[in-house]
């Protein structure tokens, strides 16, 4: 893949410092090659459905090694509020239905996990992309404040959600 901007094989919002994980190993693969777990196919940088592989070469795609690997690349947490125990049900549905929305259209973005304990929710994803657009999701239809954390070193990107009760 000779040619390839950084810009064109890296996840959006992904620091230059993270791209160095194993999981970013499955971002360098000739084009063709498709995912042995899922049937997503490698091209031009980009995992993709409905595809066909033009190699006989099967590999596994960075989203399914995270999921086999139970290694999530992002997380959001949803703060415990009572505005989040009182809309629990619409914000589940909100999450699910943006998460299905990014898996239809890029294989590399997948949920992974959600669980629920006293203090809220957690959300476990394969990368960035996803978190954003969870957050923004959420900003849109539910306010509040959501703010992403790179640290440095560290291939997990964090998020965090959450809202006042008497926020209007």
């Amino acid at each position: 893949m000779t040619g390839a901007t950084d810009r064109e094989t890296a996840p959006i919002g992904m620091p230059r410092q993270q791209r160095n994980g194993s999981h970013w190993a499955a971002w360098h693969v000739p084009s063709g090659n498709g995912c042995r777990e899922c049937g997503a196919v490698y091209d031009r940088g980009r995992w993709l459905w409905n595809a066909t592989p033009h190699h006989d070469a099967q590999l596994v795609c960075h989203a399914c090694k995270r999921i086999i690997e139970h290694a999530h690349g992002a997380e959001l947490e949803l703060q415990g509020c009572a505005y989040l125990r009182a809309h629990r049900a619409a914000i589940m549905d909100l999450l699910c239905l943006q998460a299905r929305i990014e898996a239809y259209y890029h294989p590399s973005g997948r949920p992974l996990q959600i669980d629920e304990d006293a203090n809220g929710l957690r959300v476990t994803v394969c990368g960035a992309t996803l978190l954003r657009r969870l957050g923004e999701a959420l900003l849109n239809a539910h306010l509040g404040r959501f703010s992403i954390e790179y640290r440095e070193g560290d291939e997990l990107v964090r998020a965090c959600w959450t809202r006042a009760s008497d926020s209007p």
